[in-house]
This record gives C-alpha cells, structure tokens and sequence, in this order.
C-alpha cells in the first residue's frame, strides 16, 4: 500500500517540528458520517463521505465506522480544506457484539417469568387435586344413597341436596382451572419471548469496518474532512424514453438510467455522479518484457479422443492453431467497445438502497429534435408496413448504447435498442408498424420456353405486382422495396424489364444496395389508396440459362 508508506513518511518527517502543543497523544474523535457524494461507474463507484467541524489544535485520530461490506479497502483516500494536514490513513476490521437490550434488564424478565409460571403450575395441580377430591365424595354419596333405597333410611330431598352442593362444587373447580391451565399458557408464551431476547442481547457479533484518518490541526478553525473509497457491485446502465409525432415531425428524447447497488450501505440525499470511465487504482505502468523468436518447432502430435463424439473432438483439435512465441493456444480476444468518456452530474439529490432487487431508474436530461418520417414497405417479406425514424443527436453528450421504450404519438410502440452516438451524429429508429396501411406482392404469370436465334436457351419471364393499400387518412411517403436474383454464372442471365415506376435514385442505394439485387422506390402514397383506388408498382423478370445447365431454385 505505497499511499500508507507515503503517510507513515510523511509523519515520522512531521513529527520532529511539531511544537510542545502537539506533542501529545492524538485525541480519538468519532465521525458520524455517510455517503454525500457518489460517482457512479460500470461494476463499481467511487463514494465520498465528507464531513466538517470545528476543530482546536492537535493530533486527531478521526475514525470513521461502519463502512460497507463491498468496499475496497486499499482504495481508501482522505483529504482536508483548512489549516490541517492529513498524516495517515489506516482500515481496522473487528468483529463487535450486538445486543438488544440491557443484560440484567432482561435477566431478570426471564427469572420473573420462570417464577410466575412455577406459581400458576401449582395452583393447576391444587386445582387438579381439587377436583379429585370432590370426584371421590360424590362417588362416596352416591355408593351411601344407594346402599338406603328401598329402606326407611333413604331421604330422597337430603341426597338431592347433596348432589346439588357436589355439581356446583365441580363445576366452579373445572371453570377455575381452565383459568388457570390458560394463565400458564400466557405465562409460556412470555418465558420464550424473554429468553429469545437474552439469547441474541450480547452472544451475537458483527463485522465492524473503520477508516482511521490521522489528522494535524495546526490552527483553530473549521477542518473539513473527505474520505472517498472504492465499492463493488455497483452498476448503471443508459434508459432511454424516445417520443414521436410524426404530424409535426418533432421527436423527444429522454435520457435516463438504471441504477442498481449491492454495496452494503444506502446512499441516502447523495450528489450522484454517473460515468463511463473506467477507474484504475494503479499507480505504475505495467512492465514490459522481452520477446525472442527463434525456429519453431511443432509440438507432439496429441492422441486423438476416441469417446462419444470423438469425431468433433478431432476436427477441433486439429483446428486449433499453435502460437509458435508464446507456446501455448492462440485465442481471440473479446473485444467490446463504446463510446467516449463521459460524465453526468445529477441536478437533485438522490436516495438508492442497497441489495434491492431492481434497479431504481432516475432521470438525467432529455433533448427535442427534428425528426424524418418514412414508412418503409417490404411486402416479399412481410405485409406490414413500418415507420422508420432517422433524427440528429442534437444534444451536447455522447448517447451510449441502451434500451429505449418507444412512443409515437402518445402510444407505447414497444423497446429497442440504441447505439453509441456521438453529438450530431445521426440514429435510425423504427417506431412500429402502420396498422392503417399494407403492402403486397403478387405473381402474375410465370412462363418458361425457348429463346435464342437459334435456340439452346431457356428463358423463365415472371409479372410481378406491387400493391399499396393507405388507409390513414394523410399522404404518405413510403421506401418500398424488393428483390431480383443475382447471376454468378455466365450460362444464367437475369433481367427486370418493364418497371412502372423507376427505382430510387438515392446515393445510398444506387452505390450499395443496387448492385446486391435490391429495388427501392420512393414513393408519396395518397390518402385513401385502398381497395380499386390502391397504389400499383409492377415490373417483369426475366431469367435465362443454357440448356442442360440446372440451376438453384428461386424463391417466388
């Protein structure tokens, strides 16, 4: 840890100047801190607990607890604003007891309870040999009375009496003990909940995390004091609310982000700071070692795997190249890449919980631009017809790649995903399907026979029709597109004749998508082509080859 060398220098140099004022032991003070600052990276952050107050002068130890679970504790910086220098920073990890309540307090609750329960268990048994007893006379009654009937002895009013006095006896015995059988129950109840709160008052600890900040005070005055520290399992990514109108053209965009936090601790009322840096904590350059090349030679031939499957197994190893300077297996590098460096500061506090489930989504700023609507048809593939939206990042931030919910005149499209795009540059973005229009295409005649001046050629012509339904109620712009077979071999030729309309002739395509067999037609599409009135584009195609040559199947 070269920064705690560098403090442990810094003192022993310190210490010597030091007037007769400071000369003492350092004071150790207790911080109350939390987060107040946090930035925000990918997989981590970087959080700041700042603090201030008046301070006399002297050594401080200035301990700062409960630190997270998650940090990094070799990251630990501090720094001060004031007449105060910072001489050294250490991390302490303890175990302490955690209680929850006063020992003797709650003693002294389970004896109370344990002596009442004895109480009421006795009365139950007195109770219990109560009943008994008043059991054992009425059968000794009755045993009497049986013994006199018949006889002059028997006095039927005197042995209902008797059995009168025995049932009210009974029968207020059995009530008071259910009473009491009830009391016990209770005082159970409170026995167990007494001795659970012994147990865990005391017997049970926790990880306890301080940074311990050396600090100087040279002059009375108020010191603040940072302590920043690195923490894992952090995370944010870039959300996206994009809102279209393609009455007026206009387009909104929302930037937000997802924030998720599993560092151990909460960011309560924190500035957060989000960005897309990637913080490293090195403070040396790697070294760099030699290379040396001489001949190579192979290495032994492995043995092949005859198991289940061997066959791919071989065709693997012998695939796999060798890297004849580093003598091991030659493997690709995954290589991801994203936009520039950026950093965005929330204008509002924010409070994030740790270990939540979900991530917490927050705003971050949103920008109005210009939109250009077109409705992109392409009925060889699909009947439906798609709004595509091409807009400027007109903001002054880089946009990174995100999810985006997509909204066209106040209705939820659906999600998709955005790229890196840097300011002015421009996106594309589809915004859903038109249920009002539809698009296809139909074959007409397919015909195949000879050609040629002298034969030796057959040729297959195909009529293909277009078909455009609008039903929206407005003029639409539409790019429909469609496809030809592209020849490889002289002995096939194919041709599109015929065409009703020309092709597009944007830059784009005529230099990229032209020449690959595509067709495009920009087209303004009438309010109400439906039905008899729908708009039509159709061409033919012709397709040619030698006789005897078979050629590959074309899709219709």
């Amino acid at each position: 840890m070269n920064h705690r060398l560098n403090s442990l220098a810094c003192l022993v140099l310190a210490v010597p100047a030091l007037s007769p004022a400071y000369s003492q032991e350092s004071k150790t003070v207790a911080i109350d801190s939390q987060p107040t600052r946090v930035t925000a990276y990918r997989g981590r952050a970087w959080v700041e607990r700042a603090v201030s107050q008046e301070m006399s002068p002297g050594l401080y130890s200035l301990v700062f607890s409960d630190l997270p679970a998650r940090w990094d504790s070799e990251s630990i910086q501090a720094r001060v604003a004031g007449d105060a220098k910072v001489l050294m920073i250490d991390t302490v990890t303890r175990e302490v007891a955690v209680g929850t309540g006063d020992l003797k307090t709650l003693r002294d609750k389970v004896k109370s309870a344990r002596s009442r329960l004895k109480t009421a268990e006795d009365r139950v048994t007195v109770l219990q040999a109560s009943i008994g007893f008043q059991q054992s006379m009425m059968d000794k009654a009755s045993a009497a009375a049986a013994g006199n009937l018949g006889t002059d002895g028997f006095d039927i009013e005197s042995m209902k009496s008797q059995s009168d006095y025995f049932a009210n006896n009974l029968s207020d015995l059995l009530g008071r003990m259910q009473e009491a059988q009830e009391q016990v129950g209770k005082i159970k109840r409170q026995l167990e909940i007494a001795q659970s709160q012994l147990s865990q008052s005391g017997d049970t600890t926790r990880t306890q995390r301080e940074a311990i900040v050396q600090l100087l005070v040279q002059s009375a005055g108020e010191i603040g004091i940072t302590l920043g520290y690195l923490v894992f399992d952090a995370n944010w990514s870039p959300r996206y609310d994009v809102r279209g109108d393609i009455g007026s053209g206009g387009l909104t965009m929302e930037y937000g982000a997802d924030i998720l936090q599993q560092t151990g601790e909460d960011w309560n009322d924190v500035t957060l700071v989000l960005s897309t840096a990637r913080p490293s904590r090195a403070s040396n350059p790697p070294s760099m070692s030699p290379v040396f090349v001489d001949v190579f030679a192979p290495p032994p031939r492995a043995m092949k795997s005859r198991s289940a499957g061997g066959g791919r197994q071989e065709m693997l190893a012998d695939s796999i190249p060798y890297d004849a300077v580093t003598g091991g297996m030659a493997i690709d590098a995954d290589v991801q890449g994203g936009g520039s460096s950026v950093t965005f500061t929330l204008p509002r506090k924010i409070s994030i919980r740790t270990n939540s489930n979900a991530a917490q989504r927050t705003r971050i700023t949103e920008f109005d631009t210009k939109a250009d609507f077109v409705h992109v048809a392409m009925p060889v593939l699909t009947d439906e017809i798609y709004l595509r939206g091409r807009f400027r990042n007109t903001s002054d931030f880089q946009l990174l790649p995100g999810k985006a919910g997509v909204f066209m005149d106040g209705n939820y499209i659906g999600m998709t995903n955005i790229g890196s795009s840097a300011p002015g540059s421009e996106l594309e973005m589809y915004f859903g399907t038109d249920p009002a229009m539809s698009a296809t295409r139909t074959m007409l005649t397919k015909n195949t026979g000879e050609t040629g001046v002298f034969g030796g050629w057959l040729k297959t012509s195909y009529e293909f029709v277009l078909r455009i339904d609008n039903g929206s109620g407005r003029q639409a712009r539409i790019e429909l597109w469609d496809r030809h077979p592209i020849s490889r071999s002289d002995e096939i030729q194919v041709t599109v004749e015929d065409l009703s309309r020309p092709l597009s002739t944007d830059t784009s395509f005529v230099q990229e998508d032209r020449p690959r067999g595509l067709m495009r037609w920009d087209l303004e599409v009438p309010a109400g082509s439906v039905g008899d009135k729908a708009f039509v584009v159709s061409y033919d195609l012709d397709v040619e080859r030698k006789e005897g040559i078979r050629m590959t199947p074309l899709p219709d």
